[in-house]
């Protein structure tokens, strides 16, 4: 993943200090947002996206791993956790990706090898909804349950796609899942300015799996799932 100036704005306004505050308040926030009203989520979604995207271009970014495709960074934040950040170059256009993640997000258990359902529980507007999504077994971790607020919106010539963890009543807590916690789950796709047949793809992610995980474990299961994903998302040429 890769460093983009996309929200210059943002920058003047915080520093690294006060988007670290903005964090710890936003992940403590968004678990008591049980209201259905679409003003409260279209808020706390465009709150999640800008945070994103700061931590994204900041700085304090460590190499994990790198292939001939793709390398993986990390940073720790204090009272959030390590946080991810994968990417790439993919051979498919932005328009499709980003219309694959969003809009067909249910048809996602047939190209992502790490889903095995999706429901939309709520729409907020055409670009932001709430959703559940179950994942299979993968890597030493059972099957997890998530429910995810997402946004995307388009920045400069980039879409960007920002996913969160929240609460919602329609969903309460099914006891025969642990339900996991994303604090940051977003996509930058960006096209290649040289061809736009292909796209820069950064995901940024923070994910806690709960349950009795050691962390080296998690930190592989990561590493794998985005590694993966990465590949599932280069199948979109061929369909």
């Amino acid at each position: 993943m890769l460093l983009f100036k996309l929200f210059d704005c943002i920058s003047l306004l915080t520093t690294d200090d006060t988007l670290h505050r903005w964090m710890v308040q936003f992940a403590v926030h968004h678990h008591h947002t049980s209201s259905k009203k679409k003003d409260n989520f279209t808020e706390l979604a465009d709150k999640g996206l800008y945070e994103s995207l700061k931590l994204i271009d900041g700085s304090g970014w460590k190499e994990e791993s790198k292939n001939e495709k793709d390398v993986l960074y990390s940073k720790n934040i204090p009272e959030i956790g390590k946080v991810f950040k994968y990417e790439g170059i993919v051979e498919v256009d932005a328009e499709t990706i980003n219309d694959k993640l969003y809009y067909n997000i249910e048809r996602s258990p047939e190209w992502n090898n790490s889903v095995d359902k999706v429901d939309v529980i709520q729409t907020v507007d055409n670009q932001t909804n709430i959703v559940r999504i179950i994942t299979r077994n993968r890597f030493f971790v059972s099957s997890r349950e998530f429910v995810h607020l997402r946004k995307w919106k388009k920045v400069g010539d980039s879409f960007v796609h920002s996913t969160f963890s929240i609460d919602h009543p329609e969903v309460p807590s099914d006891l025969s899942f642990t339900r996991g916690e994303h604090r940051f789950c977003t996509y930058v796709i960006q096209p290649l300015k040289e061809d736009p047949s292909k796209t820069r793809l950064v995901w940024l992610m923070q994910v806690n799996l709960k349950g009795w995980l050691p962390q080296q474990i998690i930190d592989q299961a990561v590493s794998f799932g985005m590694e993966s994903h990465f590949e599932d998302i280069r199948t979109f040429r061929k369909s």
